[in-house]
């Protein structure tokens, strides 16, 4: 059954019927708002049979005129998901989770490897390119916004 969805998904794509929803998602920003959420080119690198995490990358625009908040983020594909931020300090690469990642008005948001990904910890099954899968993020004025993640290469997305 699973196997027929993907192909149905990817029969749909090969249209253009999904595309819009697989490369970006918009979200009204709540009271006040002028604009919206966008999230742009949601992908993740596929992984291997035994990888238990995986990243995310993607960007998110917030088009309002007030400051917005990621607080949360969820998928069926891992028990757990999170927003983290890589860095280097006095030459060692850190890693830390960010429970809350405000985002001001007209700001946008690159989440790429390095810098901030969502983390998904405990994969319920590896990543292959060519899937694509629901993921939820969660803002404070914008509500939830469903994104579909592209699973791409371990080169990341053909530019």
């Amino acid at each position: 059954m699973l196997r027929l969805t993907k192909l149905f998904l990817i029969g749909f794509m090969s249209l253009g019927l999904l595309a819009p929803q697989v490369s970006s998602a918009e979200a009204h920003a709540g009271p006040g708002a002028t604009h919206s959420i966008t999230i742009g080119q949601p992908w993740a690198r596929q992984t291997g049979n035994r990888t238990m995490s995986a990243a995310v990358y993607l960007s998110i625009h917030n088009g309002t005129e007030i400051a917005d908040t990621v607080t949360d983020v969820s998928t069926p594909l891992a028990k757990m998901a999170q927003v983290h931020r890589s860095y280097e300090k006095d030459g060692i690469m850190h890693m830390d989770h960010v429970p809350n990642l405000p985002i001001a008005p007209g700001e946008t948001l690159t989440f790429s490897p390095g810098g901030y990904h969502i983390m998904m910890m405990h994969l319920t099954k590896p990543l292959k390119e060519g899937d694509v899968f629901p993921m939820t993020l969660h803002f404070t004025h914008a509500g939830d916004v469903q994104i579909y993640v592209e699973v791409t290469g371990i080169a990341g997305p053909k530019k």
